[in-house]
């Protein structure tokens, strides 16, 4: 019960944040060769603890992230989200978490920051990672030393560094881009800052 608990706690500490970090599926491989544990049990702890995780991210920037915008950013941001709302955007919504391309620390903290519905946070994420983890746990089969050699080059200073710039353009965009004039026109502008 041990490892897959840790599983869950490491893949919810890696998620919550949008901060880059390893891929999961390969912390995930890492720990079933080390620990001696069921893979398919160490997955679906790590994707429960991952969408765990998101759906907290996404929480938290819900409560935060409005209150670090200026008024014209929030009725910017606000738009979109009126538009997002209903069935068959939710189903689009679902899909591009689940599937999550990178910077998913930024995508899941813009969901946040759009109030999509938790449940479907912890429900996309969880599909996702329960297909993405179990591949790469699956195909990883390696020994732990090169598992090892693997989680340390994704943790050079050069992978963090770009990471972090992409959550923070993925942000800015989502900031700065008129949402009204691309979906009602059709024309993709940014919005000039507000004045001081």
């Amino acid at each position: 019960m041990a490892p897959y608990l840790l599983a869950a706690g490491i893949a919810v500490a890696i998620t919550v944040t949008p901060l880059p970090a390893p891929p999961g599926w390969l912390i995930l491989a890492y720990l079933a060769v080390q620990l001696d544990a069921e893979p398919a049990g160490v997955v679906a702890a790590g994707a429960l603890g991952a969408a765990a995780g998101r759906a907290g991210l996404a929480a938290w920037t819900r409560a935060l992230g409005p209150r670090l915008m200026t008024p014209g950013t929030r009725a910017n941001v606000g738009y979109l989200a009126d538009h997002l709302r209903g069935r068959r955007t939710a189903w689009g919504v679902g899909g591009v978490l689940a599937v999550s391309p990178p910077p998913a620390g930024a995508l899941y903290t813009a969901a946040g920051i759009l109030r999509v519905n938790l449940a479907l946070v912890f429900a996309a994420c969880l599909c996702g990672r329960l297909v993405t983890y179990g591949l790469g746990v699956g195909l990883a089969g390696a020994a732990a030393d090169e598992l090892a050699d693997r989680l340390r080059a994704a943790l050079a200073p050069w992978w963090i560094a770009a990471g972090l710039a992409a959550v923070a353009a993925a942000l800015w965009l989502l900031a700065r881009i008129d949402w009204r004039a691309l979906l009602e026109r059709r024309r993709l502008r940014l919005r000039r800052p507000a004045a001081p």
